[in-house]
């Protein structure tokens, strides 16, 4: 059976992911490690991570991923900003380690203006850096919408991926983001496109999951707001193009929609999620 999911709350306690993921319907999940305001990463006490595992391996709710903070930058100039989002970065990664978590996805973050060649190499030594103080668990980047400054494009991860040549080194694409971003795979020759796009930047071996999300903007608006599926610019047919392509049919799936209720992925987004499979 594919592995479907949703970002989950983890308020309360760590465990609570579990019964949270249930009551949605998934099969495996997305959580913060920490709470999604706050720089601070508490380490997981043997008691949570415990309790934590006995459920998922219970209800099968494997692979499990963590998002880090939307507030990190790995591409700014200002120092204070970059140390606090390295060290975020590593306390997730040693979190994920502690709950044998299949991966941290992260948002490089912005060049603010300067340009990806202006921090390229800043990029290349922080997340070497971050995989050298860190053991297994894999650090995972995401692409973006195109948002002016944002850093994601898939041939600027295709960059790092090549100069920086770590296996734990992984990527995650975001449904919403490549249509915002311009990828029209709704159509059999959009997607082909794509595919050959990730093909000639040899990214398709290295992709751990896909965040399963629809647009509320248009194709290459490239404006990041997610809608639920099926209600949303891309719809049910150029989602189900995409998730069923052979090469991509073996990824989990991860839902960041806004609910039907706005309280984020639920049972009917879940469902649907399941129902586009071919």
């Amino acid at each position: 059976m594919r592995k479907i999911g949703g970002h989950v709350s983890v308020a309360g306690g760590l465990p609570n992911a579990v019964e949270n993921s249930l009551k949605i319907g998934g099969n495996c999940m997305q959580i913060f490690a920490g709470s999604p305001r706050s720089w601070a990463r508490t380490p997981y006490n043997l008691e949570e991570t415990n309790t934590f595992r006995k459920g998922v391996e219970k209800n099968d709710l494997d692979p499990v991923f963590i998002h880090a903070l939307y507030l990190i930058n790995l591409a700014t100039d200002n120092e204070d900003l970059l140390e606090k989002s390295t060290l975020s970065l590593i306390g997730d990664l040693e979190n994920g380690e502690r709950i044998k978590s299949a991966g941290v996805i992260v948002h490089i973050g912005s060049h603010q203006g300067r340009g990806f060649d202006t921090v390229s190499q800043q990029l290349i030594e922080v997340i070497k850096s971050i995989l050298s103080r860190t053991e297994h668990t894999p650090l995972i980047l995401e692409n973006v919408a195109g948002q002016n400054g944002k850093i994601g494009a898939l041939n600027e991860i295709n960059f790092l991926m090549d100069k920086i040549q770590d296996p734990r080194l992984r990527v995650c694409l975001d449904t919403a983001h490549l249509f915002e971003a311009g990828y029209d795979f709704t159509s059999d020759i959009g997607l082909e496109k794509l595919i050959s796009e990730l093909t000639e930047f040899d990214l398709l071996d290295k992709l751990s999951l896909l965040h399963l999300n629809d647009s509320a903007t248009d194709l290459n608006s490239h404006r990041d707001i997610h809608a639920n599926l099926g209600a949303g610019l891309i719809g049910l047919p150029g989602l189900s193009n995409l998730v069923n392509h052979p090469r991509l049919a073996h990824l989990p799936l991860i839902l960041e929609v806004p609910g039907e209720d706005k309280h984020g992925p639920d049972k009917v987004n879940i469902k649907t999620a399941f129902e586009i499979l071919s």
